[in-house]
This record gives structure tokens, C-alpha cells and sequence, in this order.
């Protein structure tokens, strides 16, 4: 298994530094740091006793701020009815065809970043699913790439993803401190696409 892993670390960490950056500057520099976060166990209903830290207002209880949104997303009214950010929670992110939405980067360390979110599908289930991006940081170039972490397939009501799992670990030893800077990207794929997403959670440490 360990030598699987390092394989498969390998291979992630040659085609972040052989493909062509997706953004260039200080994505990196943008990035929330690391230390000072508050630590939670959301999902912890769910089975999943894991330590997560909020994304960048990943509430969406500050509106857009620090989530860069196209194509027709936007916060509305209505919070995941699970309420695990809090009882006074109010928005959340309405995702049509055709949208996405970026987080701000964000500080992860070694192993491998994991995302958990709510979504709903307020589209014909089975027609559409919500695809995710992790944008990570490459030192060797100083440029951004994309890694695929996950895909929502659920139905219309609020239920939490599945872990979404970024297989970038092997990569992040080459960053100051083993530290990354990765942002995520939601974007709805397929036929009359919309989507709602809420209370979007990373798991980004060194150590379970």
C-alpha cells in the first residue's frame, strides 16, 4: 500500500509540474493562512469524526465575499437544513447551468485535503450532477492546476457530500513548511443544471 501511495503521489506531482498553469501571480499569497482557524467536527452526524475548518465564508452568511462567482451564480435565501454552521444561519449559493464558484484560496498541509459541503439539486435528479475542482499551487512553477475532487450526484433535498479526496500530499512537501495553497471550484454540469450548495467544510491537516 505505502508503495501504491508513493506511485500514485508520483504521478500527481509530474503532472502538476508538467501541466500548463490555469493562473499565474499570488494565488498563493491570497491564501488564508493556516494557523489561528477554528476547528469543528460537522459532519460528525454523519459518522465522520473528522476535524474540518470552515472554507473562506464558506457559509455564505457574508454574502459573495471571498468567492469568486460566474455565469449567473449567487447567494440567495435559505440555509442547508441541517443548520451545522449555526441556528442563525440565513444564505446559501445558487449554482444555475453554466456558473461556478471559486473559493479563495485557503492553506492545506500534508496528507490529503478533503471537502465535504450540503448541496441540493433543485433540478430534475439524474439529469445534472456538481462537479469539483481543487486549484492547487504549484512551487516548481508558480503557477495554479487543476485536480479533479469530487463529483454530487445527490437528489432535492439538503444532504452532505461525500468526502470529496485530493491526491496532491507527494506535492505539498516541496511547499514552505509542507504547506499548500489550494482554492475549490464548483461548477454544475449537465441539462437544466441548478444547484444549491452550503457550509463548505476542509479537512487540511497534517495529522487525523
Amino acid at each position: 500500500m505505502r508503495g501504491l501511495l508513493r506511485y500514485v503521489g508520483l504521478a500527481v506531482f509530474a503532472s502538476l509540474a508538467l501541466a500548463a498553469p490555469a493562473h499565474a501571480g499570488s494565488f498563493g499569497d491570497s491564501a488564508t493562512p493556516c494557523e489561528g482557524r477554528t476547528v469543528e467536527q460537522p459532519f460528525k452526524r454523519w459518522l465522520d469524526p473528522f476535524r474540518y475548518v470552515l472554507a473562506p465564508n464558506g457559509d455564505f452568511e457574508r454574502g459573495a465575499a471571498e468567492w469568486k462567482l460566474t455565469g449567473g451564480a449567487t447567494v440567495v435565501g435559505g440555509n442547508e437544513t441541517f443548520y451545522v454552521g449555526g441556528t442563525g444561519d440565513s444564505r446559501s449559493l445558487y449554482l444555475p447551468t453554466g456558473s461556478s464558484a471559486t473559493t479563495r484560496p485557503m492553506c492545506v498541509q500534508l496528507l490529503h485535503p478533503t471537502i465535504r459541503y450540503f448541496a441540493k439539486n433543485r433540478a430534475t435528479p439524474l439529469l445534472s450532477s456538481l462537479r469539483v475542482d481543487a486549484l492547487i499551487e504549484n512551487p516548481l512553477t508558480g503557477g495554479v492546476v487543476t485536480l479533479p475532487a469530487g463529483v454530487h450526484t445527490g437528489g432535492t433535498s439538503w444532504q452532505p457530500s461525500l468526502p470529496g479526496l485530493v491526491l496532491a500530499d507527494f506535492l505539498s512537501i516541496l511547499g514552505e513548511d509542507a504547506k499548500l495553497a489550494v482554492a475549490f471550484r464548483f461548477k454544475p454540469i449537465g441539462l437544466g443544471a441548478k444547484w444549491q450548495i452550503d457550509d463548505v467544510y476542509v479537512d487540511p491537516f497534517r495529522n487525523r
